[in-house]
């Protein structure tokens, strides 16, 4: 439940970072949404070093856990990413 929690909060971060952008301004679409993935990155990598430090998993237990918290939400910060970067 904690990790479908995760899930859903990085899209809803996510879906307000993109309210708060000018959308007219591609750059600013494509610079939002890499700022959001290297952010959800640390948060995905800190929930791991938490279950690990903390809850007593193992690294090969939190991993493929960090993984899915992590690429749900970056797949379509990435592909707006692709689509408004600059040539």
């Amino acid at each position: 439940m904690r990790t479908l929690l995760f899930i859903v909060g990085g899209f809803f971060v996510y879906f307000l970072l993109l309210l708060t952008t000018n959308r007219a301004d591609q750059s600013a679409v494509a610079r939002i949404s890499l700022i959001f993935i290297v952010g959800w990155f640390v948060v995905a990598v800190g929930n791991m070093i938490y279950g690990v430090t903390q809850a007593g998993y193992g690294v090969a237990e939190e991993l493929p856990i960090a993984l899915l918290i992590f690429v749900p939400p970056a797949i379509p910060a990435g592909v707006l990413w692709w689509r408004n970067r600059r040539e």
